[in-house]
């Protein structure tokens, strides 16, 4: 084992924003996974969550000599989501601060968005940012420091500057990497019994007009969407389970699998004898058929499905290349509810060609939804990212882009929750039909058509064996007026 440690930090949205717009109490899942592939090379592995340091009471001072008390090798700054650009670099410019010549790397699926910018910019407390996939420059970066003190040169993946780079090589089989664990990192989340899955790497098949996904995967060196077998997975799922973990989430392109790998997944969990307490997946609303969502519910004590349905017009969804048949919805929704798994929705505005007219398609599709059983969860203005299809073509999609760069991202950092679904200035773009106070109003103006009506979906559940907690759906949508 090397004695000095590798100290992953999970950074907070700002040190200077008590109340972001994002959560920042997760684990990502990419600090876990860099984690255990160094653990198992024979490094001593460490991580630092800021944010739910502070949470439990620590000072942020406490919290930085946790990183630098130990002598690290090496501190790697994870950044997943534009949210916490901010403090991502705070975090980085403190520890310089106590210990100059401590090597500091950021990554993260965001940082590969901005990793040219990130890295000249903040030379000074920034040793280099990793585009790709971590575990391989990760090794040799740890390997450079061990052997000569200094990063390596010249590494596929390292950006250190403005040059040419290249992605990161990624590993091979998928299914080699090992398992990861929560108690690699410090202090304890705050649902000690649940943890995320990790099933898919790579770019998503799909390539709807404003989702990153597809775009992150090829960065990441993986052209093509691959799965970890459902042995694989259900090797994870055991691993945490063994740490009291029971409650499970899958946010990546599982769904794309379809009715067999949810299938494959719940028949190795049984044959396992494992039975989490609940598995909530993400999907898009033509994933699971009847055949899938039924092995889905007999494999947990509670299984649930949030669909990104995002818009109920067909003219929107068409422009913004994404498939959409609103009865198809309808039906799919009904048959997760018939298979005993809770489905919950979640809803978009600020598309390209979203007008009035979108807009009241949208709230039929949602009221329809909710007659057979569709839970919808939130509405969410669209945050355009960099290298999507309607970022490097506006024109096309009659949009102007108010946001650049990774600086004027780093609004979303200072921003609250309030702020961030009431006013426009964290608007990232408008388009032909609204303006960034347009695209406000529609967000108010879904999220009201929800409270107003939400009693259909109340009604509903009056009669039926599944029993979800609608009043918390409700608590949080109308808090999001106040």
């Amino acid at each position: 084992m090397c004695d000095q440690p590798i100290i992953f930090v999970q950074p907070p949205a700002s040190f200077d924003n008590s109340s972001p717009c994002l959560d920042d109490k997760q684990f990502g899942l990419g600090i876990l996974a860099n984690a255990a592939w160094l653990e198992s090379h024979g490094y001593t592995v460490s991580g630092v969550h800021i944010p739910l340091s502070l949470h439990y009471g620590f000072t942020a001072d406490d919290t930085l000599n946790m990183i630098v008390g130990s002598d690290p090798l090496l501190v790697a700054i994870g950044l997943n989501w534009v949210h916490f650009s901010d403090g991502a670099i705070q975090t980085a410019q403190r520890i310089k601060a106590k210990r100059p010549a401590c090597p500091i790397i950021i990554g993260g699926q965001h940082a590969g968005l901005f990793a040219q910018e990130i890295a000249t910019q903040n030379a000074h407390c920034i040793d280099g940012v990793i585009l790709g996939e971590a575990e391989v420059p990760l090794m040799l970066i740890c390997q450079s420091l061990r052997e000569t003190g200094k990063l390596p040169e010249k590494l596929p993946g390292l950006v250190r500057g403005a040059e040419d780079i290249t992605p990161a090589e990624v590993v091979e089989p998928m299914d080699g990497l090992p398992v990861y664990r929560y108690s690699t990192l410090r202090p304890h989340p705050l649902q000690a019994n649940v943890g995320a899955i990790s099933t898919t790497r790579g770019a998503c098949p799909f390539n709807c007009s404003w989702c990153i996904e597809p775009v992150i995967g090829r960065l990441q060196g993986r052209r093509k969407l691959q799965f970890h077998s459902a042995d694989r997975i259900t090797d994870q799922i055991d691993s945490l389970m063994q740490y009291g973990i029971s409650r499970f989430t899958i946010q990546d392109n599982f769904f794309v699998g379809g009715d067999k790998k949810l299938v494959d997944l719940a028949n190795a969990l049984i044959k396992r004898r494992l039975r989490p307490a609940h598995i909530n997946i993400f999907a898009h609303p033509e994933s699971y058929t009847l055949q899938g969502l039924e092995a889905f519910s007999g494999c947990c004590d509670k299984a649930s499905v949030d669909y990104g349905v995002e818009t109920g017009s067909r003219r929107v969804a068409t422009l913004n290349n994404r498939r959409l048949n609103p009865d198809e919805v309808v039906e799919r929704i009904a048959n997760a509810v018939s298979a005993l798994v809770e489905p919950f929705t979640w809803w978009m505005v600020g598309l390209p060609g979203e007008d009035d007219q979108a807009l009241e398609e949208t709230e039929d599709l949602i009221l329809r939804t909710m007659c057979v059983g569709g839970i919808p969860r939130w509405v969410s203005p669209l945050i355009l990212l960099p290298e999507t299809p309607i970022y490097r073509d506006p024109a096309r999609f009659g949009v102007r882009l108010r946001f650049e760069g990774f600086s004027e991202y780093a609004t979303f950092s200072r921003a609250t929750l309030a702020e961030a679904v009431m006013f426009s200035h964290t608007m990232t773009h408008e388009t032909r039909e609204a303006t960034c106070d347009g695209i406000s109003a529609a967000s108010r103006r879904l999220r009201k058509f929800i409270t107003d009506n939400l009693h259909v979906a109340e009604s509903f559940y009056a009669s039926q064996r599944l029993q979800p907690d609608l009043a918390s759906v409700r608590g949080r949508v109308q808090q999001s007026f106040f």
